[in-house]
This record gives structure tokens, sequence and C-alpha cells, in this order.
């Protein structure tokens, strides 16, 4: 199997589970209550481990119990934690109320710690990984980072997650060789998914670019081809929580494993669909077979 390498943030997630979103100032019980790692990059990093792959995180870790707590969490799940760096400070959480009515969720996130730095980021062997995966978060830092990445490695992929728009964002794509885009980043490119991961397509030759768009399916693009991949009809959605985070490493892990980009891109969507169909992560690999 790969060793691959996740880069990004790691957070303590809290969940209340409710059965319907409460109406302002309203007192109501939650009918579940669970903690569990989240984040991004940590998100990947544990759904590529279920698949049998060397995952590893590089994000960082607050020196307090929640910080050890997650450390510990995360090497359960198989995902090695030698690249995170450890600052002082609390650990960032995010509060996600679940609506069990509707499969939506509320997250309110808590940050006061700082993220990787270029340093922290220049101590790491990236020649000893496989696929290097990156949040795109920091665009400064990414900038100085991914050039150096690239020196550094052969022929490995890199992959970048381009969720939110952050000014600065757009240079750092000639680095990468695999763009994944949510929707809303998509919305800044074209007026339509599929015309901007054809833009980025005939922009970055070579490169294959994903769009994720929810109900509506995803679509990926590389040079003249354009795959479209609809929604299983009728999905019922229970947890919407890391369903993107969940694409993103199914498509890794197709493409790492050999899978023409076309074929990647449905196993991506079926397995981000099972993501929405359960609450947390636990067992999504195991419809699949990995293949080294």
């Amino acid at each position: 199997m790969a060793r691959i390498l996740t880069t990004g943030i790691v957070t303590l997630d809290h969940t209340l589970d409710v059965e319907r979103y409460p109406r302002e100032d309203d007192e109501i019980r939650a009918l579940a209550s669970s903690s569990q790692p989240g984040g991004n990059a940590a998100n990947t990093a544990r759904i590529l481990a279920q698949f049998g792959h060397r995952a590893a995180l590089a994000a960082v870790l607050a020196e307090d119990a929640s910080g050890d707590w997650l450390r510990d969490r995360l090497a359960a799940g198989g995902v090695e934690t030698t690249a995170c760096a450890r600052y002082p400070g609390a650990t960032p959480t995010s509060c996600i109320l679940r609506s069990r009515d509707s499969g939506s969720r509320t997250i309110v996130h808590h940050r006061d710690l700082p993220e990787l730095s270029a340093a922290d980021l220049r101590r790491i062997a990236w020649e000893e990984y496989d696929w290097l995966h990156f949040e795109g978060r920091q665009p400064e830092t990414l900038r100085t980072v991914l050039p150096r990445v690239r020196e550094a490695v052969t022929d490995q992929p890199i992959s970048l997650e381009l969720e939110k728009r952050r000014p600065g964002l757009e240079a750092c794509l000639e680095w990468a060789d695999v763009f994944m885009l949510s929707r809303d980043w998509a919305a800044g490119i074209a007026a339509r998914p599929e015309e901007a991961a054809a833009d980025l397509a005939r922009r970055y030759p070579g490169r294959i670019v994903t769009v994720t768009a929810g109900a509506e399916g995803a679509w990926l693009a590389q040079d003249e081809l354009q795959v479209y991949c609809a929604p299983t009809p009728g999905l019922s959605v229970v947890d919407s929580v890391g369903a993107g985070d969940t694409f993103n490493a199914g498509l890794i892990n197709a493409l790492v494993s050999g899978e023409p980009p076309e074929q990647a891109l449905v196993a991506a969507v079926r397995l981000a669909e099972r993501k929405l169909q359960q609450a947390g992560f636990d067992g999504l690999a195991a419809a699949d077979v990995a293949r080294p």
C-alpha cells in the first residue's frame, strides 16, 4: 500500500444530535453526544488508513490534554503523527449541531492556535511519501513550501484541496497535480461546476481537476477528458460532516491504486455517499477492496 501524507489541520469535534434544529432561545435535549478528531486533513488521513495505506498527518497539535487525546485517537485509527508539530495553547474545537430530521449540520469553530509554519513543513522528508495532499488553507506558506516539495519529489503526485477562496491561493495551483474544488471555489471561476473544471484543465494541462457539488454530483476534467458522476437517486442523508473529506480520500485511494481518472471519480462519489448515510467515518472502506 502507499505511504500518504495529508497536511492541514486537526480539531476536536463535539457533536450533538438533535431531532431538528432549535429556534433561537429554545432549550432542547440532545438525542446523542460524541467527541472525535476532526479537520479536513485529519479526516482524509483516517479514511485512507482504513484502505490499508500508511497514512500520516502534518498538523499542529496543542500541548494540552486534548492534544494528547487527539494524537492517541489518530494513532489508534492508523494515522501516523510524527510529522505533527506541538505548540502551547488550546486545542481548536468545532461544536457541531446535527439534525436527524434533515441530515444537515451547523458548525461553530474556535481556533486560538498557530497553524503549521513554513519552518515546520521544511522538516518533513517529502520524498519518503508516495502521495502528498495539502489543504488550501495558508496561501503564503504554501507558496513558499510547494515549490520546494516539487523539487524534493520525483513522480509523486501532489493534490491540493480548494474549499474556501483565500487571497493568493491560485498562485499555488501550478505546483499541484490534482485539484479538488468545492462548489463555492468553482463558482469563482465559472457559472457551472463543469465549466470551472474544464477551464482549469485547459489552463493547467495534464492536471486532474474535480468539482463536487453536493446533490448535483461531481465532475472531473483532465485535458480533453470530461467526466460526470451523478448522485444515487433517493439517497437518505444521515450525516454530512466530512463528506468532502471522504470524497478526497476516495479519489486519492483510487488514483494511487492505479485506477483511471473516470473510475476514480465514481469511486470517490460512491464513498462520499456511504459517508452521508452513516454517522462518523468508521467502516467506510469496508465495502471496498484495497489494491496495491
